[in-house]
């Protein structure tokens, strides 16, 4: 139907309303674009310094890793230095916005920061993995900070919501760790070693039937249901 060049980056898209939104780098900049899915013409972009400092190696590629997530009229965006954007859906306009790593000292993936938003109820959870702030929700409305908890070091993954028994649960797969969090206030339910080499647990886990969650990652890591 159409193609197009869009910019470097590992970034999914994610569909909403007739519109794709993803996220590309030119440069030392970061780009969030919207784009008309019957013809793939830019709607709107939104472009912002992210230039890498001397601990990021990125032999992998420039990113931005992260998918953006779309939660009524704001989408919410993560680039590959931990700078997390609320924007208008429609127009692209900056609403607020977070330097995860030198707000909250947040743990440096030296191959780029690819924790997608997860949005929950009034809030949008991320890993950050600084100390105090493991895991962090910010109001989607004003960008403040809604709970701040635990010392867990950040992985290159991004967490899930799930349901036990009625109960809502936040999932993170953090650098050696799988943690469960009730994501209304950040206290930890339950947690599990899950070491690799790097703290390269970078898959989602995967939540199934008769309350398994399964995990895997590689470098040493391997898999296992819980």
């Amino acid at each position: 139907l159409w193609s197009r060049e869009l910019g470097e980056g590992y970034s999914s898209i994610a569909a909403a309303g007739g519109r794709l939104y993803t996220m590309t780098r030119r440069g030392d900049k970061e780009v969030v674009v919207a784009l008309e899915a019957d013809s793939g013409k830019t709607l709107w972009e939104y472009a912002y310094d992210a230039p890498f400092s001397a601990e990021y190696s990125m032999e992998n590629g420039p990113g931005p890793h992260a998918t953006p997530t779309v939660a009524g009229a704001r989408l919410f965006t993560a680039g590959a230095t931990g700078k997390l954007h609320a924007l208008d859906l429609r127009t692209g306009r900056l609403l607020w916005a977070h330097d995860l790593m030198s707000e909250y000292k947040g743990t440096v993936r030296v191959n780029g920061y690819a924790c997608s938003p997860l949005v929950y109820r009034d809030t949008v959870i991320m890993q950050v993995g600084g100390g105090g702030n493991a895991l962090m929700a910010f109001r989607q409305r004003d960008g403040a900070v809604a709970w701040k908890r635990h010392d867990f070091r950040n992985s290159p993954s991004s967490p899930l919501l799930i349901k036990v028994g009625g109960q809502d649960q936040l999932v993170a797969f953090m650098y050696d760790t799988l943690v469960g969090l009730d994501p209304s206030d950040g206290a930890l339910l339950w947690s599990h070693p899950h070491p690799s080499e790097f703290g390269l647990n970078v898959s989602t886990p995967v939540w199934g039937e008769g309350d398994l969650l399964f995990v895997s990652s590689s470098y040493g890591g391997g898999s296992r249901v819980l």
